[in-house]
């Protein structure tokens, strides 16, 4: 540590940032943000000796113990790339962190001067009055006294004048957090409301009811405000989104999404019959009479953005994300009609940050918004001088906005409830979102009946370990939820459970996704590297060495296979396909020649993997068996119906893909599928058909070693929309 360090009050003051020492609590604006220990241990460090190197060896010693197994340069970029993310600063053009090639950082912002006890005595000096009887006044120099009195005066109104535009420009820019007592709610309803649109005269609200925020099970309803009844205007068992309003207020459009087809209806605003409006076309909204802008797939599940007639004459595209399975589902056009606000995932199928893209489709535009979290939602101003959106970076969903095109991206809501959806109001004083309470947490169901193995933190994708013993999973940022795809790494933990003790598998990984071993030996684990590239750690449980990346293989959701070989989903060209490698990198080669866009697991008997791609010809992607080694075609399982086999590889669990409740179904010896009708299933009621099935009623199951004994989810949610007033 370098010496000459300086001592520091408990609370370090920069810019709108207030770190507290004592505490390891962040602040901006008085806000408080959401900053892991080890970034928070960092800015520490960095803090006490401002302007000095500190040494990446140094952070090392203090964020590590000696025997901690884990790969220093790996985790030391993640957790200084999340403090920088959470400061909005830049390792390219850096305002408060600065990077020192393979030695370490600086901090080169301004830190304020703390309060002290002589505080007063750091004021602009004033002359007392007998300082001013003791000067002497010489004589003949009265004139030169009042033009030094002149200047004086006119360096402190200079000095004023910059003081008061650099405030203006401040005021211009900057959000303060609103004001919570000012919410007011719009709906009081007992279960789950989001996705608000208003009509152009700002005096209807439509909505989705349903778990979701974006694509799920539910009904749209629509409401007179202030003070009308909740009016069903669907009543149909499709999944729903992106309820929006017709130019005149007349119609309610909306996306339906039935075995991967993506279509809009419309429905009359007060009531009617609901009808088909165009095919192959989601997150419609209009941009102005008879024009509409929607999302489109092109082939397989890539899709972009289209603007078009409400015929869809003149159609083109505006945004075609480059790699193929990636999705742009939402989209918000500017009020002048020359921008395109959009909402997109990637190749993953996780939510990125927003973009913002000319309308004309001449560039693929850029990222906006707080970076280092999935954006879900988006929207203007009514003067198109301000975006905004619905965003996690700091791992709970609140509403940002940044002034277009070029401002800084800052919160402006936050504290324990998530925020989700934007409609801003017509006057452009307010906007509408949903608000959200809920509480989930990680369970296991065995012959004790259930209890929670998650006690603190969020705990996510849980796996068993083979001889049925432990638990592993992930503690990650967001709460855990069947319809939320957020690229959300955490720390990987394990449990005992019979004695229920938990302790961290590999100390500083940031684990994306992960599998274990069909002998219970290793865990391999997918990560990104400080490109965000995704590569591959192969690490023992016993923690008998460190963990050792997979060489050149990049790839993700990794699946142990027969033979210790471990298959992974990998980007070629414009498609993702399905390979297997060794541990030590060696027998690399395609498991399979049909593209999969998700690669869920590999059966116990190694005869099949399941995944999720395009269907065969032109039919939509689904959930299908790949055969290993051959053996003829895929088997289409369902284009929303998953398997998860019990430990014993006796069951086979199938319910509908994002962990809704499964049917567990026993299997004949010798085989690992069940009997599958041709082409899929199409309902849950095919699969309670099947001969011993019997309904699980949980979410997010996870077999065990029997039927009997699994892993799932257990909270509550409550979800209603409010006004909240734009600060």
């Amino acid at each position: 540590m370098p010496g000459n360090s300086q001592s520091v009050s408990a609370v370090i003051h920069f810019g709108p940032f207030d770190a507290d020492l004592q505490t390891q609590e962040l602040r901006k604006h008085g806000v408080r943000l959401r900053l892991p220990g080890q970034s928070f241990q960092i800015l520490k460090m960095l803090l006490e000796h401002p302007g000095n190197l500190v040494s990446r060896e140094e952070l090392q010693k203090a964020l590590w113990p000696s025997d901690t197994f884990v790969d220093f340069d790996h985790s030391l970029n993640a957790a200084v790339n999340r403090l920088r993310e959470t400061l909005d600063d830049s390792a390219d053009s850096p305002g408060l962190i600065e990077t020192l090639p393979r030695r370490g950082y600086r901090f080169i912002g301004a830190i304020d001067t703390p309060p002290t006890e002589n505080a007063n005595n750091l004021a602009i000096a004033r002359p007392s009055p007998q300082t001013v009887a003791e000067v002497p006044v010489v004589a003949g120099d009265s004139a030169n006294a009042r033009r030094l009195w002149r200047t004086l005066a006119a360096i402190v109104v200079a000095a004023l004048v910059v003081c008061a535009v650099d405030a203006a420009l401040w005021l211009r820019d900057a959000t303060r957090p609103s004001d919570r007592s000012r919410w007011v709610p719009l709906t009081k309803l007992p279960d789950s409301v989001s996705q608000p649109a208003l009509s152009p005269d700002g005096r209807m609200l439509a909505f989705t009811r349903g778990e979701s925020t974006w694509m799920g099970p539910g009904q749209v309803y629509v409401k007179i405000l202030p003070d009308g009844e909740p009016v069903q205007l669907t009543h149909d068992g499709s999944h729903k989104m992106s309820p929006t309003f017709s130019p005149d207020g007349a119609r309610i459009a909306y996306t339906t999404v039935n075995e991967f087809h993506w279509d809009t209806w419309v429905v009359p605003a007060l009531g009617g019959e609901p009808q088909p409006l165009l095919r192959n076309a989601s997150g419609l909204v209009w941009t102005g009479a008879g024009q509409v802008l929607f999302s489109e797939i092109k082939t397989g599940v890539h899709m972009g953005i289209v603007a078009a007639e409400e015929s869809r004459f003149g159609a083109h595209d505006v945004y075609v994300p480059a790699e193929a399975p990636s999705m742009a589902h939402l989209s918000y056009p500017s009020p002048d009609g020359k921008w395109v606000l959009l909402v997109e995932m990637d190749s993953d199928h996780l939510w990125l940050p927003c973009r913002v893209v000319p309308m004309d489709g001449s560039s693929a535009g850029h990222r906006v918004g707080p970076v280092g979290g999935g954006c879900t939602a988006g929207a203007w101003s009514r003067d198109g001088n301000w975006m905004y959106f619905t965003a996690n970076p700091e791992g709970v969903n609140h509403i940002w906005r940044q002034r277009f095109p070029d401002g800084q991206p800052k919160q402006i809501t936050s504290g324990p409830t998530e925020e989700d959806g934007i409609a801003v109001a017509p006057d452009g004083r307010s906007f509408v979102t949903a608000v959200a309470l809920q509480n989930t947490s990680l369970w296991l169901h065995d012959a004790k009946g259930d209890r929670q193995i998650s006690l603190e933190g969020n705990g996510a994708n849980p796996h068993f370990t083979p001889d049925g013993k432990k638990l592993c999973y992930l503690i990650v940022r967001e709460a855990p939820n069947r319809f939320t795809f957020y690229r959300d790494p955490g720390e990987l933990r394990i449990a005992d459970l019979q004695s229920g003790r938990s302790e961290p598998v590999v100390r500083g990984f940031s684990v994306l996704d992960y599998d274990i071993s069909p002998d219970g030996q290793q865990v391999v684990m997918w990560t990104a590297d400080r490109e965000g590239k995704p590569r591959l750690w192969v690490a023992p449980f016993d923690r008998s060495a460190p963990p050792v990346q997979i060489p050149n293989v990049e790839g993700g959701h990794p699946r142990f296979g027969p033979g210790g070989d471990i298959f992974f989903r990998h980007l070629e060209g414009m498609s993702t396909f399905v390979y297997r490698v060794r541990a030590d990198g060696t027998g690399l080669r395609k498991a399979v020649e049909e593209p999969v866009d998700i690669l869920k697991g590999v059966s116990p008997d190694g005869r099949w993997i399941v995944g999720w791609g395009p269907g065969p010809g032109n039919a939509p992607p689904s959930w299908q068996a790949f055969p290993l080694g051959g053996g003829g075609p895929p088997i289409q399982i369902g284009s929303s119906f998953v398997p998860r086999w019990s430990l014993d590889g006796r069951s086979v669990f199938i319910g509908l893909a994002g962990g809704f409740p499964p049917h567990v179904i026993p299997l004949p010896p010798g085989e690992s599928l069940p009997r599958i009708p041709a082409g899929g299933f199409h309902s849950d009621e095919e699969i309670a058909r099947l001969p011993g099935a019997r309904r699980i009623n949980a979410s997010g199951v996870v077999p065990g070693s029997s039927p009997d004994v699994y892993a799932f989810y257990r909270g509550t949610i409550q979800r209603n929309l409010y006004r909240i007033p734009i600060p």
